[in-house]
């Protein structure tokens, strides 16, 4: 329950508090009075567009607040929860939002910093407002289905053909991405394939290509090669004065006296080392020219071996650890397109059985639907006929949606699938005697729109938990006995509920249980909106002046007594 609205620095409005009554509260004032503000301002709350003009001229902020009292209110509670809004024991919400001259915004709840998804949630569940364009909502593709399906409670049902229908989409596009990956990959196929031929055949190391390069150099080289090696070996050991020679009587004349000196014994350490690395290098050289064999026909095996590692390299143009690379995608490449076509049969198994799936749920919806639209009408008439539609007649049509390329088949006949389901619900109406059934927006006045709208917003929120509900001049277009039954209709409806009801009919403003009168005054040179509630005399002074006006005279003084006999027949006296 709404225990008060705050205004502040918004329009007309300086600084306003409404402490907010169950039941039904009427708001009344003189035309361009300000009566609009309120709806405005809830509609903030509910989320709605802001514009910065909306601030109080002079102002850099306005703002405003609700204070909820959610104890009694288990939904809204688990709601609050699931938003991650947690309330203390007393159940109490403060939804605020504040606009701003320049700059963003900001939403607040219960004092943080909160988002504006976070308000939507919220304030669309706390608050409906019902206003004279909202009967324009009729006319939306889809209204009456949803009102069909609220009603009937198929609302976890549509939940699940939304979730059957989106896997089926998502598995109709895999299907089709790999369709096209396919056709796309088959043209290449020969190609890659032959790629794939040139590089396994080529058997590429990435080190093979530099120990070519040395091979070739030496064998083209070994001549000259095998002379200087020749001589480097008698150098090391050959005569009188070989290297190896000379280290090895350096060692042995000093030796003996190696333990004289640490620093002797470190010069014969180094000696040591010296010898053992000169006769390593000696095998090596051995070991060299033992392997140096130059054979013409090995020497062009070589360079053709050569040749093929920079052909390729100039062809891909790349580098060798790159082509080896490439080898291993043309592979995977190859093997996927020999896949290929048990994929595309899984994939298409997956979507016949996600579309079974999707129109089980949709032929469970068309059932459902088909056996409740009476009902459902009939449940809707006892609400809007006493609304001054005496002789209204009302279905809701239920027809497949009938698509001959589709291959979802709904009672025999092929239907497009969305996420609704397969069918097209229509509210048919006749607003008079003899008249045909017709599209709701193709009969209706504006008034008897709006007037079905409210009955069917209170048909589909039977057995809920209600909002507060402000209804922004639903009697517009009504006369004062036409009014009465809607007045009557929205204090049943605020017997377990709270509304505000913001009229211009005195036969609407009678049966508030609460009456807020709204007007303008000045100060300081400038205009204010005040809401004043009503009572005792001043209140029958405003039911007078709905009523056509205030007058001393004999015609006002049978106004006033007008006015105070409408009060005492609504128990308001």
């Amino acid at each position: 329950m709404l225990l008060e609205l705050r205004i502040g620095q918004i329009g007309l409005v300086e600084d306003l508090a409404l402490p907010c009554a169950p039941g039904l509260t009427v708001l009344t004032g003189e035309t361009g009075a300000g009566k609009s503000m309120i709806a405005g301002a809830l509609a903030l709350l509910r989320g709605g567009a802001t514009d910065r003009d909306l601030v109080r001229e002079g102002e850099d902020q306005g703002w405003v607040e609700a204070v909820f009292d959610l104890v009694e209110s288990p939904a809204m509670l688990r709601e609050c929860s699931r938003a991650g809004v947690h309330l203390a024991d007393d159940g109490i919400l403060v939804l605020r939002r504040e606009l701003r001259r320049e700059g963003r915004g900001r939403v607040l709840i219960n004092g943080r910093l909160s988002s504006l998804s976070v308000l939507e949630a919220l304030g669309s569940r706390l608050l409906t407002i019902q206003s004279q364009h909202q009967q324009l909502d009729l006319a939306r593709p889809g209204y009456a289905r949803d009102v069909l399906d609220s009603t009937l409670h198929l609302t976890e049902l549509r939940r699940e053909m939304r979730a059957r229908w989106s896997e089926w989409r998502e598995l109709q596009e895999r299907l089709r991405r790999r369709r096209r990956e396919t056709e796309a990959e088959r043209e290449q196929v020969d190609l890659w394939r032959y790629q794939r031929d040139e590089l396994a055949a080529a058997e590429l190391d990435p080190c093979e290509e530099e120990r070519l390069l040395e091979t070739l150099l030496v064998q083209q080289n070994a001549a000259a090669i095998r002379d200087a090696v020749g001589a480097a070996v008698d150098t090391l050991e050959a005569g009188e004065g070989d290297v190896i020679s000379r280290l090895g009587r350096s060692l042995r004349l000093l030796d003996q006296h190696g333990s004289a000196s640490p620093r002797l014994r470190d010069v014969l350490g180094m000696l040591q080392e010296a010898s053992d690395i000169v006769g390593e290098a000696r095998l090596g050289l051995d070991r060299f020219l033992d392997s140096l064999d130059v054979d013409p026909a090995g020497l062009d095996e070589l360079q053709e071996r050569k040749s093929l590692y920079e052909d390729l390299r100039r062809k891909y143009r790349t580098d060798i650890p790159t082509l080896i690379e490439r080898l291993h995608d043309l592979e995977e490449r190859l093997a996927r397109d020999q896949s290929a076509d048990a994929d595309l049969e899984e994939l298409e198994a997956n979507v016949t059985e996600a579309r079974q799936a999707a129109c089980d749920v949709a032929e469970r919806l068309h059932r459902l639907r088909g056996n409740g639209a009476v009902d459902v009408a009939r449940r809707a008439l006892e609400i809007i006929r006493p609304l001054a539609l005496q002789d209204l007649k009302l279905v809701f049509s239920v027809q497949p949606r009938i698509d001959d390329t589709a291959e979802t088949i709904i009672d025999g006949h092929p239907c497009r699938l969305d996420s609704d389901g397969a069918d097209e619900v229509t509210l048919m109406v006749a607003t008079n005697i003899g008249e045909n059934l017709r599209p709701v927006d193709r009969v209706a006045s504006g008034g008897e729109r709006s007037r079905m709208h409210l009955g069917l917003t209170v048909l589909m929120r039977a057995g809920e938990e209600p909002p507060l509900l402000l209804l922004d001049e639903v009697d517009a277009g009504l006369g004062m006995d036409a009014a009465r039954p809607v007045a009557g209709l929205l204090r049943d409806l605020a017997a377990d509920a709270q509304l505000i009801c913001i009229t211009h009919l005195p036969t609407m403003a009678v049966h508030g249980g609460n009456h807020w009168c709204v007007a303008k005054s000045e100060r300081g040179g400038r205009t204010l909106l005040q809401v004043i509630a009503v009572t005792g005399e001043s209140r029958v002074g405003e039911i007078e002046r709905l009523l056509g006006g205030v007058g001393s005279d004999e015609l006002g003084q049978d106004r006033r007594a007008f006015a105070r006999s409408l009060l005492e027949e609504a128990g308001c006296a």
